[in-house]
């Protein structure tokens, strides 16, 4: 009787794992299949093989058919699982994973039979990649526990999506002004790749790609099976190929499959998701496009979500600021520590890194420094800007909002040394107006570049705007104290006979105080108080309160 082959001879692949999961003997088929040495194979852990498994013929599984044979004890058969060869190229594995009992009831090896099914999968109508529904489950899980930021929403989809399918994820989502675009790239694989375009990202010299655009634009997502990185670069434009140009890839890959789907919200497309992945032996799809086009869907309402949650965060945080801002006003005298409040919740609601206060000299037309914060320099410069030229001469002459993020226009300022050496990439200016007169400028500064919004806008505007009545009210009460004391210096006339009472309602209706007001502040009703103001009136012989206070004041009787 013939002697059964050995297992060099046996067509199929065959591996021996011991009772821990390390693979014990491999045939020359597997050696073959998975394109290593013997000395490589021999001695490695199932648990570290890196196998996503997806079915078995008994029940879903989600470990190594080995590792789930000595778990059960049980053969398991049928199991799917997609490993990847060193150089690369993804398999699809049908396993049958048999384990050998032992004398004492515990498993001594596991044989394990390895088919290859890559082409079945691939060729397939009826089934897809089985993989994407395990995938959509996974990433759904991920966003129903994520919490509810923007930034970490995708960076969290971006990772777990390139642990679960290696390639290079990114997720590129609009922000308020379709202009700005975020950027998210993540590769398991090789994070110098996922580096490298979000470095591109963050350089400000390119603001999309045309892949991107395309998809947006269309609503239709792009699929490029197999694409060698010359021909994708010759689908994308001036701005990403100048910046490639000066920064040279120095990845090892050089051909991609490429697949971008469109990020719906609420009906409206709102980014893109993209897959770059290394070219196998299983393309892309459009079974692919299913899957992804779900995760994208699923994630780009999260988002929504999320970023509605933080704008009515951010509403109430400003609306409580400018609360604060205003106590501070009608609080303090003292106008420097007023405008310090107000600058320190410039910077901190409008996410700046600097800001400050310029005051308008009538005299000679010019912009000195009042208040700041937020600059390295520790003593505050004295300097005079002349206030029709640049910026923020254009926003006190035009009376509106003026912002520059362009590098090149920073070097038409007088105080381009000044943003040289802080840094500076971007800045705002709003002018302080009240009553109608100007009075300066309120200034921001930032050292990367800002895309503000509609609301940034307003919120800062509002700012100025309680900004100027600080400085307008002010300078009325240093009048005031000017008036008093040229006044005092004069020969006053005798004030009239007046009772204690009558003396303090007479100097808080000087000061502007209401009848309501009085009666707080001396503790009497209101009808009291007008009774008090109708006699003082009498008394000084004045027709109404403008000419009573005129006479107090000029007569010194206060």
């Amino acid at each position: 009787m013939a002697s059964p082959p050995a297992p060099d001879d046996l067509p199929c692949s065959i591996l021996v794992y011991d009772g821990a999961g390390v693979v014990l003997e491999a045939n020359r088929a597997a050696l073959e299949l998975f394109g290593v040495a013997r000395t490589e194979l021999v001695g490695s852990s199932a648990e570290d093989a890196g196998w996503l498994v997806t079915d078995a013929i008994q029940a879903p599984i989600s470990v190594h058919p080995a590792i789930a044979a000595i778990r059960s004890k049980l053969p398991v058969r049928g199991a799917l699982a997609r490993a990847r060869r060193r150089d690369g190229v993804d398999l699809w594995l049908q396993v049958d994973a048999v384990p050998d009992l032992g004398a004492g009831g515990e498993v001594a090896r596991v044989v394990a039979s390895i088919t290859d099914v890559t082409h079945l999968i691939a060729r397939s109508p009826m089934s897809g990649r089985s993989a994407g529904d395990h995938i959509v489950e996974e990433v759904t899980e991920i966003l129903v526990e994520a919490r509810l930021d923007p930034e970490a929403i995708l960076t969290s989809v971006c990772r777990s999506l390139s642990r679960l399918h290696p390639g290079i994820w990114v997720a590129a989502v609009m922000g308020k002004d379709p202009d700005a675009m975020r950027v998210i790239a993540t590769d398991a694989g090789d994070p110098g790749a996922s580096a490298y375009i979000e470095a591109m990202q963050m350089s400000g010299s390119v603001t999309t790609t045309p892949l991107t655009t395309r998809v947006i634009e269309t609503g239709e997502p792009i699929l490029l099976p197999s694409v060698s990185l010359e021909a994708l670069q010759s689908m994308l434009n001036d701005q990403v190929r100048q910046y490639i140009g000066l920064h040279p890839f120095t990845g090892q890959t050089t051909t991609l499959g490429v697949l971008v789907v469109p990020m719906h919200a609420r009906g409206a497309i709102i980014g893109t998701l993209g897959l770059f992945e290394r070219r196998g032996s299983n393309p892309l799809s459009d079974k692919d496009v299913l899957w992804v086009q779900a995760i994208a869907d699923r994630t780009g309402l999260a988002l929504d979500n999320a970023q509605l949650y933080a704008d009515a965060v951010q509403r109430l945080d400003r609306l409580t600021a400018l609360q604060g801002v205003s106590l501070a006003v009608s609080a303090s005298p003292d106008l420097r520590l007023t405008l310090k409040v107000i600058l320190d919740h410039v910077t901190a609601q409008l996410k700046v890194d600097a800001a400050d206060v310029l005051l308008l000299d009538e005299t000679d037309n010019s912009l000195s420094l009042s208040a700041r914060t937020g600059f390295l320099a520790t003593a505050m410069p004295d300097y005079r800007l002349p206030a029709e030229e640049g910026v923020p001469g254009r926003a006190i002459t035009s009376r509106r909002i003026e912002t520059v993020t362009g590098l090149s226009a920073f070097s038409q300022f007088r105080r381009r040394s000044m943003f040289a050496r802080e840094g500076f990439r971007a800045y705002g200016a709003v002018p302080l107006i009240s009553r109608g007169k100007l009075l300066g400028a309120l200034e921001v500064f930032h050292r990367s570049p800002l895309n503000p919004d509609q609301e940034w806008v307003a919120f800062l505007d509002a700012l100025g705007s309680v900004a100027a009545v600080a400085i307008d009210s002010a300078t009325m009460q240093e009048r005031l104290r000017q008036t008093r004391g040229v006044v005092d210096t004069r020969r006053r006339a005798p004030a009239p006979e007046m009772t204690r009472i009558e003396s303090d309602i007479l100097r808080l209706a000087v000061e502007g105080m209401t009848n309501r007001e009085i009666a707080a502040k001396v503790h009497l009703s209101q009808n009291t108080v007008k009774f008090h103001v109708r006699k003082i009136l009498q008394k000084t012989g004045s027709a109404n309160r403008t000419e009573l206070a005129s006479h107090a004041i000029k007569e010194g009787w206060l």
